[in-house]
C-alpha cells in the first residue's frame, strides 16, 4: 500500500502542541473550557487532513480522506462500502491473479454479474484496513459492519471496482477543543442553506481519533419531516398500480417517522441485498399548481431491511440523506406495489390446462440463467367477447418467483416490478389475453398493446383469429 507520512494522529499535531504549551485551570469553568481554535491550527488540521498523498511522483487516495466519504454519528456505524470506495489498495487483480478471480466471481451476490477484468478489481487487505482504522479512530474492522463489500476469506482481503478518483474531503474552517475533556469539534465553512459539515474528535491517551462526520443539513432535513403538514405537499406518485397515499395521511405518517432516525449506511443500486427497491416521491410547494420541480422533491425510498427509511431531498431542500426506523412507513412504500388478485375461478377452472401451459412456457422461458423457478396466477377475467365470432378473451396475468426470493429485484427489466412478497410482476409486457373459441379454450392472444374497442376486434374471421394464437408447443 502506497503511504505517506501525515503528521501525528489528526489533531495531535495542533492540539496536544497547544496543551503543553497552555495548560488547563486546575479547576476551570465551563467557559473556559472550550475555546477556539487559532488560524495556525486551522491549517495545520488541514494538513494532516489533505486528501491526496504523494509518492515517486503518483498521486494517491490519502487514508484519512476515506473517512469523509459518508456521514455518522458515531465512527462505528461508517459506510464500510463507501469507506473502501477510494482506499489506497493493495494492488488490482491481473490476468496472473487467476485463481483469486475465480474464487472473487463466485462469491454470492457478486457486483452487477461482470467477470474480474472487466472493470478494475483492487484488492484491499484486512491488514491496512485496520492500521488506517486504528490510527485515525481507534478501532477495527471488527467493529464495523463489513458485509457489503465482497470479501475472500483465504486472501483476508476485500475487493473495489472503482475506476474514477475522487477522495473524500474536509477542509476545516473553524473549531474549539475542551482540552480538559479530551474532546475538539471542527467545522467546515457553511452552504448555502446553513449547513455544515462537523467533525468530532476525542483523545485517547495522547491520541485524538475521529469519533464522528456529520452533516448538520441532516438536522434541517429532520426538523423539516418533523414539521410536515399535509398542505405542504403538493403531489404524492410512486410507482406501482395504485393510487398513493392522500398528502395528510402521508404527512401524518413522514411526521412519525421522523422521531427515530438511526445511523445508517446509504441504499445502493449495485445489484445487492442493500438495493432501494420501492420509492415514493412528494413535491413540497403548492397543490394543483400544473407542475412540480424536481428541485421541490422529497424521495422515499426503501429497500429489503425491513422499517428502514431514507429520505432525501431536491436542491431546494436541506442537501442531506436521513434513515428513519418507522415500520408504518415503510411498510406504506414497500406494499405500494401489491393488489389482491382478479381471478374467475369458474373460467379460470374452465381453461386451467391451456393457461397453466402457457404459463409453463414463460418459465421455461425466463427461468434457468434468468432464476425464476415458478409462477402464480394473478389475473384471470372476461375482457372482451365477439358474437360474431363466438368468441371471448380473457386478461390472463402471473408472478414470478426466484430462488432465492431475494435475488427477484435484481432480475428486473423493463416495466417490471416487485411486490412486497419479492414476486415479480410484468415479465409480460404485451398485453397477454386466452382466447376461448364455441366454449373452447383455443390459444393464448398476445398484443403489443390493449385497445379500447378490445382484443378481439382486431380479428374479422374464426381463421384470422386462429392464425394469430399461440398453442402447446409451439415457440412463444
Amino acid at each position: 500500500m502506497k503511504r505517506t507520512v501525515l503528521p501525528a494522529l489528526l489533531l495531535a499535531l495542533a492540539l496536544c502542541g497547544c496543551a503543553a504549551q497552555t495548560p488547563p485551570p486546575a479547576s476551570p469553568s465551563p467557559a473556559a473550557e472550550t475555546r477556539p481554535l487559532t488560524q495556525e491550527e486551522i491549517d495545520r488540521v488541514n494538513e494532516a487532513f489533505s486528501p491526496l498523498a504523494e509518492q515517486d511522483g503518483v498521486t494517491y487516495a490519502a487514508p484519512v480522506s476515506c473517512f469523509f466519504t459518508c456521514y455518522y454519528d458515531d465512527v462505528k456505524n461508517l459506510d464500510f462500502a463507501d469507506f473502501l470506495y477510494y482506499f489506497p489498495g493493495d494492488g488490482t487483480l491481473s490476468a496472473e491473479d487467476e485463481a483469486e478471480s475465480d474464487a472473487l466471481k463466485a462469491l454470492p451476490g457478486y457486483p452487477w454479474g461482470n467477470s474480474p477484468g472487466s472493470v478494475p478489481t483492487h484488492r484491499i487487505l484486512r491488514a491496512s484496513v485496520d492500521q488506517t482504522l486504528e490510527r485515525y479512530a481507534g478501532i477495527t474492522s471488527a467493529d464495523l459492519d463489513t458485509s457489503g463489500v465482497p470479501y475472500l476469506e483465504e486472501y483476508d482481503a476485500w475487493y473495489t471496482f472503482t475506476s474514477d478518483f475522487g477522495p473524500g474531503c474536509f477542509v476545516c474552517a473553524g473549531g474549539q477543543v475542551d482540552e480538559a475533556a479530551g474532546t475538539a469539534l471542527l467545522w467546515t465553512d457553511e452552504g448555502e442553506d446553513g449547513s455544515r459539515i462537523e467533525l468530532a474528535l476525542g483523545k485517547d491517551g495522547e491520541n485524538w481519533h475521529i469519533r464522528s462526520h456529520r452533516n448538520t443539513a441532516s438536522d434541517k432535513l429532520l426538523e423539516l419531516l418533523a414539521g410536515l403538514e399535509g398542505e405542504h405537499i403538493g403531489s404524492v406518485s410512486w410507482y406501482g398500480p395504485n393510487d398513493p397515499l392522500e398528502a395528510e395521511q402521508l404527512a401524518d405518517l413522514i411526521r412519525a417517522a421522523a422521531a427515530h432516525p438511526v445511523d445508517h449506511p446509504d441504499l445502493t443500486l449495485n445489484g445487492s441485498d442493500t438495493d432501494i427497491i420501492w420509492t415514493l416521491d412528494c413535491c413540497l410547494a403548492p397543490k394543483d399548481q400544473g407542475a412540480y420541480s424536481e428541485d421541490d422533491a422529497l424521495h422515499l425510498q426503501v429497500g429489503l431491511e425491513e422499517n428502514v427509511v431514507e429520505i432525501f431531498g431536491g436542491s431546494n431542500l436541506p442537501r442531506s440523506k436521513v434513515h428513519l426506523e418507522d415500520e408504518s412507513l415503510y411498510q406504506l412504500i414497500r406494499t405500494s406495489c401489491d393488489t389482491p388478485d382478479d381471478i374467475d375461478q369458474e373460467a379460470y377452472a374452465a381453461c386451467r390446462e391451456l393457461t397453466d401451459a402457457y404459463y409453463d412456457a414463460r418459465l421455461a422461458q425466463v427461468g434457468g440463467e434468468g432464476g425464476f423457478v415458478s409462477w402464480e396466477l394473478t389475473c384471470f377475467r372476461e375482457e372482451d367477447q365477439a358474437s360474431a365470432l363466438d368468441a371471448k378473451a380473457y386478461t390472463i396475468g402471473a408472478a414470478f418467483r426466484t430462488d432465492p426470493p431475494e435475488r427477484a429485484p435484481q432480475l428486473l427489466a423493463g416495466g417490471a416490478y416487485v411486490d412486497s412478497q419479492l414476486r415479480v410482476h410484468g415479465l409480460d409486457w404485451q398485453a397477454t389475453y386466452l382466447v376461448t373459441i364455441g366454449g373452447q379454450p383455443t390459444g393464448v392472444l398476445r398484443l403489443g398493446e390493449p385497445t379500447d374497442d378490445g382484443p378481439l376486434s382486431h380479428f374479422d374471421s374464426v381463421e384470422a383469429l386462429r392464425a394469430a394464437l399461440w398453442t402447446p408447443g409451439e415457440e412463444l
